[in-house]
């Protein structure tokens, strides 16, 4: 019997031990890691997964995962949010690593709202993402150049073509005609003062587009009413980089650049010069040798050319380091960055030295999040003392240089006889110091704590922000510049001082709720802001230097006309907001804002506004009755939204009286001398908000399985209570004008957005983006006045003679449209000359070159009409992007384009006619005034205004990416910028602010070399 047992167990053994053996050949235990396709980083949070089992993980911080499978011919299932799900056997692998590829089709991605965040498919209102991959290259200077051309209804236009100028960035058009039309800009949740300080071409500068992940506009009302009196404008939030769990990561992104004018102005040169003077006034023509009629053999032969004189090949570099790590609970990243950029005119460039620092720190078992940010920068900037109308008007038959004639000019040649004659640019260029340097920093601290334990769902949130400005303008002329010679007290010295600081203060709650018994989700919002601004300055003017030497740094040396002047002025906003999201069933979504702005800077009976806006969501795409379609569409939802936002940009106390001194030319006799007497401004004490109320209609979808989606957007834009300066009755004000809410602007318009993959292949991939938008401004009402013959308030200021305005605000007509007399052509099809009886009536007049477009017999002022379809906005604006990848290979552009609206060409205007060629001096003129044959200007001729239609290839990249290094990843790259424009315009360039091209600062083509270097 024992040894029965015995050889039962023995077989036992024999049988358990093949058992486990076939089980450990079955069972594998496989490790790997997870990556993003697109740079590498390592993705955490993913879900691996055994096909068909329950058995699953998670990466880590560093996207490394470890799963035991059941047996060879397993299947693991790798998903995440935003990228496609990929699944791999086994077989008899140890080690499976992923790179991720971004889901073209996924709809779930997480937008930047105001004050928290939305996935994408929820979010009712108008708000366009775009991130750094996607961001316009080149040498850029100003952060709103990053997305021009990127966002359908969002208008950038350069401001000039100065190193560092900013943009005037509009959307969907302008609300206001008198107060700022510029969007609101928040900055990691801080929002910004963007009032600029002496010094500073772009109060924007300060932040490095190197440093800046992603930027969203908030467009309609629904979406921008949470930041309520300062939304009317739209809303742009500039979110920056921050760091990723993991090991440290380094980064340098640096480029070279040079910069060449594309167009030059066509003037007279030397010859044609003395030729065309000779022609239109020989009397004259000895006076282009000396002007005491002392000709020379030298300056018969003279022909300098002015721009080339000023202009130049700039030169321009940056660097960039950026360091990045940590851990699943902290997470730091830290850059510093170094801009100098070159203007094609010489002297001028602009210099920036910039830190960031971000950390992100979880702390009370993960209860408490902080996140600190700070941005600090050092911008100095150098502007060219030339004028540009200068370098155009002075005759090319004079020399730059005359040592022995004129000593006391610093050597330069000028008209030292006449004082007003046009003046040497190449002398006020260089004798000239006009810099500035501004100092910003901006930080903030925020805190979310998670009160899940006590009630789920409910999170805080602290913010406390702070942004500081100091800017610094030094401006000198020394007193040999024939510029100060000619005056009574020669030399001057100018400096300004700026501090502005803004204090931040917001505390918001946040509540999340499943309803499980109605399939639904409740999100809300409510808190509490409080800002305050503060700006104090102080600065001099000096005149009569007795000493060239101490340039700007010695105020003393004046011993002519002083001025010093102080100021402190500061304002407040206070807030309460809040914000419901509600989805049914993932398919019916409603969000309704609330805000209420109390600002100081209306008066008590008007401080406090309410900006509430409501809009609702309808995925179609998850209908039952829409199945049929869900072959063709990928995503189908409805919205309408509509709400009133607020703006309050007109300045402060503009509601109390306050009193100005006098121009200096009217004075009072008072103790036996003349004083300058101050007086009262006229004031209107019940000044309020401008509001605009906002009706928004869109639609999203997707097609071909996502791979083409896109939006349409239709929508109606009323500003009520207009600030606007409106004539007043003599005796009922202290002065002729006053500031009020009178009046009403409308914008309606049209957006469309297209993105496509049009080629999604392992190693060929292809993204085009494109928009286009349409909008119409039309002013309503201004004052209530019912005169027919009423042209309008004036606008449009030009230059060339005195208060010229080619523009007008009149109800019934665009903002800003023009009003010029109409040119009569004559047989040759040119405008018909002046200084001619052209139809024969005995009297040389206006109407013998412009219609008497009311039929009273006369030509006057009263036929300057507007025209309706004559404005500068175009008709349409459009944006296309580009973005090819084929293996190392990549390969960018953007087109950006305006179709219609019309441009004033002001340079042609101001020095276009014939008379210019003898005008105190003799001085140049564009060849174009030898076309028109004008011997006076024709300032108000509708001649001058042209089709401002153009195409613009703005950026175009050529990138290589080296993977050959296993601890460095480097790209090298060129962009050209401006590279190619097409257009009829006979200026420099179309694409103006307001449609008066008026002696800008020419804009340039610029070549990057740029190299990209991560470990």
């Amino acid at each position: 019997m024992t040894s029965f047992y015995l050889s039962i167990r023995r077989n036992l053994t024999v049988v358990l031990l093949l058992l486990s053996l076939t089980a450990w050949a079955q069972e594998r235990t496989v490790s790997g890691k997870v990556t993003s396709a697109e740079d590498g980083s390592a993705v955490p949070g993913v879900n691996v997964l055994e096909k068909g089992t329950s058995n699953g993980t998670t990466t880590d911080m560093d996207g490394n995962y470890k799963i035991s499978v059941s047996s060879e011919s397993s299947v693991l299932s790798f998903s995440f949010i935003g990228y496609t799900t990929q699944e791999v056997t086994v077989g008899n692998q140890t080690m499976i690593n992923i790179a991720f590829q971004s889901d073209i089709t996924t709809l779930s991605e997480v937008v930047v709202v105001g004050y928290g965040q939305q996935e994408k498919r929820d979010v009712t209102g108008v708000v366009a993402e775009v991130k750094s991959i996607n961001f316009n290259k080149g040498a850029i200077v100003a952060p709103d150049q990053l997305i021009a051309g990127k966002i359908a209804g969002v208008q950038i236009t350069p401001n000039s073509g100065e190193p560092g100028t900013g943009g005037t960035v509009r959307i969907r058009g302008g609300t206001s005609i008198i107060a700022s039309n510029d969007p609101l800009y928040v900055v990691d949740g801080v929002p910004l003062d963007i009032t600029g300080v002496p010094g500073a071409r772009n109060p924007l500068n300060f932040i490095n587009p190197n440093d800046i992940e992603t930027f969203t506009v908030l467009k309609d009302a629904s979406a921008a009413a949470i930041y309520g009196s300062r939304a009317a404008n739209g809303v742009i939030m500039i979110t920056t980089k921050r760091g990723k769990a993991g090991e440290v990561k380094v980064n340098y992104d640096g480029f070279f650049s040079s910069a060449q004018i594309t167009r030059k102005l066509s003037v007279l040169d030397g010859p044609q010069f003395r030729e065309t003077v000779n022609l239109y006034y020989p009397s004259e023509t000895s006076k282009l040798y000396d002007y005491n009629l002392v000709e020379t053999a030298t300056l018969k032969k003279t022909n300098t050319n002015w721009q080339d004189q000023l202009l130049q090949t700039a030169m321009g570099q940056s660097h960039n380091v950026g360091f990045s790590g940590g851990s699943e609970k902290t997470q730091v990243r830290a850059s510093i960055g170094y801009l100098d950029q070159q203007g094609i005119i010489k002297t001028s460039n602009t210099r920036r030295t910039s830190f960031s620092f971000n950390l992100n720190q979880k702390m009370m078992n993960d209860k408490l999040n902080m996140e600190a940010n700070m941005k600090a920068s050092e911008t100095k900037d150098v502007y060219n003392g030339a004028s540009i109308y200068e370098m155009y008007s002075m005759a090319p038959s004079q020399p730059v240089y005359d040592t022995a004639k004129f000593p006391l000019y610093g050597g330069y040649w000028e008209w030292a006889s006449v004082p007003l004659g046009t003046k040497n640019p190449v002398a006020n260029n260089n004798m000239t110091k006009n810099q500035g340097v501004v100092y910003r920093g901006i930080g903030n601290v925020r805190f979310n704590y998670n009160f899940d334990d006590l009630v789920p769902g409910l999170k805080a949130d602290l913010n406390l922000g702070i942004d500081v400005t100091s800017g610094l303008r030094n401006f000198f002329q020394p007193t040999n510049l024939r510029t100060q010679a000619v005056q009574s007290f020669p030399g001057t010295t100018q400096s300004e001082n700026t501090l502005r600081i803004n204090k931040l203060l917001e505390f918001y709650l946040n509540y999340t709720k499943d309803i499980a018994s109605m399939d639904a989700k409740l999100d809300v919002t409510a808190g509490y802001s409080w800002q305050n601004f503060n700006a104090t300055g102080n600065g001099y003017t000096g005149n009569g230097l007795t000493d060239n030497a101490y340039g700007f740094y010695n105020p003393g040396v004046a011993t002519g006309q002083k001025f010093l002047y102080a100021s402190n002025n500061e304002n407040r906003l206070i807030s309460f907001f809040g914000r419901i999201n509600y989805s049914m069933k993932d398919k019916y979504l409603l969000t309704v804002n609330l805000r209420s702005d109390g600002s100081t800077r209306f008066g008590p009976a008007n401080r406090w506004g309410f900006f509430p806006s409501a809009a609702f969501g309808w995925r179609v795409y998850d209908e039952d009755f829409f199945a049929g379609l869900q072959d063709v569409f990928s995503d189908f939802k409805f919205r309408v939204g509509y709400g009133i936002t607020g703006n309050q940009e007109i300045g402060n106390y503009r509601y109390i009286p306050t009193f100005q001194p006098t121009n200096g030319f009217a004075e009072y006799p008072f103790g036996g001398t003349l004083v300058s007497p101050i007086r009262p401004n006229a004031v209107d004490e019940d000044l309020k908000w401008e509001e605009t109320a906002s009706l928004n209609i869109g639609i999203d979808f997707g097609l071909l399985k996502g791979r083409l989606t896109g939006s349409m957007e239709f929508y109606n834009k009323d500003t009520k209570d207009l600030l606007f300066e409106v004539n007043v009755p003599a005796a009922t004000k202290t002065g002729d004008r006053v500031l009020t809410n009178i009046g009403k602007v409308n914008n309606k318009g049209f957006e469309l957005t297209l993105n496509s993959a049009v080629i999604d292949k392992a190693d060929l991939h292809w993204d085009l983006g494109f928009n286009i938008t349409m909008n119409r401004s039309e002013v309503i009402s201004l004052d209530g006045v019912d005169d027919p013959t009423f042209q309008g308030y004036p606008a449009g200021a030009i230059s060339g003679g005195l208060g010229n305005n080619v523009q007008v605000q009149k109800v019934g007509y665009p903002v800003n449209t023009f009003r010029l007399f109409q040119h009569i052509n004559g047989p040759d099809g040119l405008p018909r000359t002046d200084g001619v009886d052209w139809n024969n009536d005995g009297v040389v007049n206006l109407a013998d070159m412009y219609k008497d477009v009311n039929g009273d017999g006369i030509v006057n002022d009263q036929d300057r009409q507007p025209d309706a379809l004559k404005y500068p906005q175009p008709k349409w604006f459009l944006g296309l992007t580009s973005n090819l990848t084929y293996k190392n290979f990549d390969f960018s552009f953007t087109l950006r384009g305006n179709l219609g609206g019309q441009v004033y060409n002001n340079v042609l205007s101001s020095n276009g006619y014939l008379n210019r060629l003898f005008e105190l001096v003799p001085n140049n003129v564009p060849t174009a005034a030898l076309k028109t044959n004008f011997r006076a200007p024709q300032y108000l001729s509708n001649y001058y205004l042209e089709d401002a239609t153009f195409l613009r290839v703005d950026n175009v990249t050529l990138g290589y990416t080296f993977n050959q290094f296993a601890k460095a990843k480097i790209r090298a790259y060129v962009t050209v910028q401006n590279a190619m424009v097409w257009t009829k315009y006979t200026g420099l360039d179309p694409e103006v602010v307001n449609g008066i091209d008026n002696n800008l600062y020419p804009r340039a083509r610029t070549f990057v070399f740029g190299l990209s270097i991560g470990f």
